[in-house]
């Protein structure tokens, strides 16, 4: 069987300094036709996700595998393996995290810079979306503050569903940050040292956005269950009121609608005398709950 062809490939820097070679995801069989070498097993392992690790730095290669964050907002997988001399990249095809990747590597002149450019590119999509669920989750929160709105729950879920992913892909990123900084600055010097840790950095402020949207989302799912209960204490309020004003009417008309035979069935003026009594007494009641301000 041949093997997988590229989606895209070009050179850094001119012939001779290395290339970059972008292909769709594939499966372990599919890269062991692309790397035959079998010192290539174990990060074709992580590639394809066969493996439960997330990285390994062995024998001079990188391979890494993680989440992407693009447009559309979806995480998606994400596989980059790191040779000396050829950067190879693993992502869906319509993947504009991929494309934008691609796109930066143009001032690449070593498979080293290319690496390092390709994680600040996807840094840059987990801190860009890190900021969109932020704006999302603040104007949930001014939405609860207005009161309760049609749609307002399925768009706060939505962007607690975003923040459960996104929340996912970045810890996936620090854990690899955790095993590159250990292990990656004997393979490549000082300079990935300094490069882990800014990179580190960038992870961890976009987890803390996320934390905060967390944190922020929560309060908004009590404030708005506070709004709603509200709400139905007012509509409560407003029928009780309404039970209230009837009751003496309505007890009124109970004791003239017995089949007994009452006195008052005789008077002349005794539908005007039944009329005007409902009428007091619904003044009464009605000026004794504002006495109580219940009808604020």
């Amino acid at each position: 069987m041949t093997a997988p062809q590229p989606l895209r490939q070009e050179h850094l820097g001119g012939r001779g300094h290395g290339e970059v070679v972008w292909y769709p995801l594939l499966d372990a069989d599919a890269m062991r036709r692309i790397f035959p070498d079998p010192r290539d097993e174990a990060g074709l392992l992580v590639l394809s996700g066969d493996s439960r690790l997330e990285v390994r730095v062995r024998e001079g290669q990188v391979a890494l595998r993680a989440f992407e964050i693009g447009a559309p907002r979806e995480s998606g997988p994400f596989a980059m393996l790191c040779l000396p001399e050829r950067l190879c990249l693993f992502a869906r095809q319509e993947s504009r995290a991929a494309r934008e990747i691609v796109a930066s590597l143009h001032e690449a002149t070593s498979t080293q810079e290319a690496f390092w450019l390709a994680w600040q590119s996807l840094v840059s999509g987990y801190q860009a979306e890190s900021e969109a669920n932020v704006a999302a989750a603040e104007e949930v929160a001014q939405r609860v503050l207005v009161g309760p709105q049609k749609g307002l729950g399925h768009q706060t879920y939505r962007v607690r569903r975003r923040a459960f992913s996104l929340r996912q892909a970045v810890q996936r990123a620090q854990a690899i940050f955790a095993v590159l900084s250990g292990e990656l600055p004997a393979l490549w010097g000082e300079d990935a040292e300094r490069a882990c840790r800014e990179t580190s950095q960038r992870i961890a402020r976009a987890y803390a956005d996320i934390e905060s949207v967390r944190e922020s989302l929560g309060e908004t799912v009590e404030a708005y269950t506070s709004v709603q209960a509200n709400e139905m204490t007012h509509v409560m309020q407003v029928l009780t009121i309404v039970s209230l004003l009837f009751l003496p009417s309505t007890l009124i008309a109970s004791i003239y609608g017995m089949n007994f035979r009452i006195p008052e069935y005789g008077w002349p003026r005794g539908y005007a005398w039944s009329l005007g009594l409902m009428v007091v007494l619904t003044g009464l009641t009605l000026f004794w709950a504002a006495r109580r301000r219940w009808l604020r």
